[in-house]
């Protein structure tokens, strides 16, 4: 199959013409036009609208954010049960971790998009793309936008929703594993989380910014995308 864009030389990437705030929102309707244009794997200020954004979802969705932390506590403790004291110590600890969390979240951001960046070069590298660091993570940021907007989706719908219902860390979710009930496995539910809209979206983005940046063949690059989710799943969901 002959595909001008698999080639071993690709034309110098010209400098993104617009602003990463542009490149945020063409994303979710001209991706090609936005993965053309950050060949170049400029990633940094796109990050950084990343790290706003998610900052800003976190803080939308701080109510939410608390029942869901004491879901999962819940549930880790029927899973491994711990003596009263020691059980109280670990909430208090959770607690005050979860007050300086706002001004962790654009770190935790940046590092897992370093991270999903590192994974996709090195199994793209494995599987033929053409990908240097700078050009994985720029992939990786974009990917993420279509994930941040189903978060956000998330964090509204949970200011009018009784937070008495929530079983588990998913339970809010617009996935699967939304469905799926308290005690069900950890495993289950990361998996069953993988069939959300937005997820599926991110990974469709993934694939693309393979193909276009990587310079990979489609079906390669689809079988890459999904390849990196599954391992993301795996290692940080």
């Amino acid at each position: 199959m002959t595909d001008p864009l698999a080639g071993d030389t690709a034309a110098p990437a010209a400098k993104p013409a617009t602003s990463s705030w542009e490149d945020a929102l063409d994303i979710f309707y001209a991706p090609r036009a936005v993965f053309e244009r950050r060949r170049d794997g400029t990633y940094l200020w796109p990050l950084l609208v990343l790290c706003v954004i998610s900052t800003l979802v976190f803080l939308l969705s701080q109510q939410m954010n608390t029942a869901l932390q004491d879901a999962e506590f819940a549930r880790v403790m029927r899973e491994n049960p711990m003596p009263a004291a020691e059980a109280k110590s670990a909430r208090e600890m959770g607690e005050k971790f979860s007050a300086f969390s706002v001004y962790l979240i654009p770190v935790f951001t940046a590092i897992g998009a370093w991270l999903g960046g590192l994974i996709l070069m090195g199994i793209g590298r494995l599987m033929g793309a053409k990908l240097n660091f700078a050009q994985a993570t720029v992939i990786t940021v974009l990917a993420a936008m279509p994930e941040l907007l189903g978060r956000t989706i998330v964090g509204v719908q949970s200011l009018f929703m009784d937070m008495g219902t929530v079983q588990h860390r998913y339970s809010m979710s617009l996935n699967a594993a939304r469905f799926l009930p308290g005690d069900a496995n950890k495993w289950l539910l990361k998996f069953a989380a993988l069939a959300d809209p937005f997820v599926i979206w991110g990974v469709v983005l993934i694939g693309m910014g393979a193909y276009i940046i990587g310079r990979m063949e489609k079906e390669k690059a689809a079988v890459l995308a999904i390849v990196v989710a599954l391992v993301s799943t795996i290692l940080f969901r």
